[in-house]
């Protein structure tokens, strides 16, 4: 898509990044879809924490790709 300032973990850079640990358990079922993951404490948009310590930040950092 010509997005030279992604894929890298560099100053100036967009970082997306996910922090987790070896205990990582699904906890969605078909009856209750919408559940979290264990074992995922961070989770990083943009450079911005939207997942705090297993917690949602309530942070909207994302944008729409689009070729350049």
């Amino acid at each position: 898509m010509g997005l030279t300032d992604r894929g890298w973990v560099r100053q100036g850079h967009w970082a997306d990044l996910v922090v987790f640990d070896d205990s990582i358990e699904e906890t969605a079922t078909f009856t209750a879809p919408h559940q979290y993951p264990k074992g995922i404490p961070f989770v990083f948009v943009n450079g911005v924490a939207v997942i705090d310590e297993g917690k949602l930040t309530n942070a909207l950092p994302g944008k729409v790709l689009s070729p350049q």
